[in-house]
């Protein structure tokens, strides 16, 4: 039985990218990965401007009185020559005339008979160059990356707005369980609510089309009638991944043409976790218990759709420790706590795998390797957001 950094890596060999694009535009792009380079189009700034309201200047003049020769504007496209002893009132955004090579700010600018005392000016002040930020020609992002907000600004002002991204997979997620009631329905007391299912579709929504399929009796011809009624890239399943009676689904999956990629993950928390493969169709069955249903969808569901997407696995964040903690060993664990400017803080609260709170509390989870029964303070770990 392999541990969890075992079986992703296990994953790499199993698990086939799929390589399919679509056209979209910066207002669907947001979370979509990138499926080729993307080149500076535009120098970015496209010309020499002016970052601040002020006067354009020769600094070799600022000890001069200066004539004010006018005004440049933003947009203004004409080209503007400064001669000796010359000054421009110059807008920010605007073109820096030539020979000016600094810009001094209005507010420490003095007028002395409707000429500028630029004592105060500073040498190669407030000038924006043309290509500073992004030159013509260069890797602006590279293929795989995942698009964020400023990505797409940066689209944006290199006159780019439909672009190629990796196709998103169709995902559906279903909960089982006789126990379970939606959120919107009556519990009565020996009910329990479906919260996995939501769960597992928030973390999922940036990283793939999410179709939530309702809850499933524990009934073989139910799961049947989803797994051969049904077409995604990934099926996933909360609840029935255990050993039970009443568990259904590894016979449902066997019967409808499954076969296994792993079954155990020697890990707490993420043991009863299985993958099958159909075809172009996986099913992830995670675990009933709430905590271990969603910490099994950070590390294996996004993990397997980044192979999908992009053929590697995703980073972990590496952090140091800020006390020292202890474990039984013999398979990865958990501590859950907050990760700050490098450093891992565990909680102090005691988790079960039937929690929750967990979850709401931290922000990073640190998985241990097999062989770990003691981390020290300050020792480099593996830590996983959440």
């Amino acid at each position: 039985m392999r541990d969890i950094f075992a079986t992703l890596e296990f994953l790499k060999t199993h698990i086939k990218t799929r390589n399919e694009f679509e056209k979209v535009n910066l207002t669907q792009a947001l979370g979509c990965i990138l499926y080729e380079d993307i080149f500076v189009q535009k120098n970015l700034p496209a010309f020499d401007n002016s970052a601040l309201d002020g006067y354009a200047l020769n600094y070799a003049f600022k000890n001069e009185m200066l004539k004010i020769k006018g005004s440049i504007l933003a947009g203004d496209k004409n080209t503007y020559i400064l001669g000796e002893n010359e000054c421009y009132k110059i807008m920010t955004g605007a073109k820096i005339p030539q020979n000016a090579n600094t810009v001094l700010m209005f507010e420490e600018a003095l007028l002395e008979n409707e000429k500028l005392n630029a004592k105060n000016a500073k040498e190669n002040n407030a000038i924006r160059f043309k290509g500073e930020e992004a030159k013509l020609g260069e890797l602006l992002f590279q293929k795989g990356e995942k698009i964020t907000s400023g990505m797409i600004a940066m689209l944006a002002a290199q006159g780019i707005y439909e672009l190629k991204v990796v196709k998103k997979m169709r995902v559906g997620i279903f909960s089982s369980g006789d126990e379970l009631v939606e959120p919107w329905e009556k519990a009565d007391e020996y009910s329990i609510y479906n919260a996995n299912a939501f769960g597992i579709y928030a973390i999922l929504q940036d990283y793939a089309d999410v179709e939530y399929l309702g809850l499933v009796k524990d009934d073989l011809n139910a799961y049947k009638n989803l797994l051969d009624g049904k077409h995604f890239d990934i099926l996933i399943s909360s609840g029935g991944a255990s050993m039970g009676e009443a568990d259904f689904i590894k016979q449902a999956l066997s019967e409808c043409d499954f076969s296994p990629i792993f079954e155990k993950v020697n890990a707490k928390l993420c043991k009863h976790v299985k993958l099958y493969s159909k075809k172009d169709m996986l099913f992830l069955a995670l675990p009933g218990n709430p905590l271990a249903s969603l910490v099994s969808t950070h590390i294996f569901a996004k993990n397997i759709l980044h192979l999908l997407y992009v053929g590697n696995l995703l980073e972990f964040d590496r952090a140091k420790l800020t006390k020292e903690l202890n474990f039984k060993g013999q398979r990865n664990d958990f501590a859950f706590g907050e990760l700050n400017h490098g450093y891992f803080k565990p909680s102090e609260a005691k988790f079960g795998s039937g929690m929750l709170k967990p979850l709401c509390e931290n922000t990073h989870i640190l998985i241990t390797q097999i062989d770990d029964t003691k981390l020290t303070k300050d020792q480099e770990v593996k830590v996983l957001k959440i």
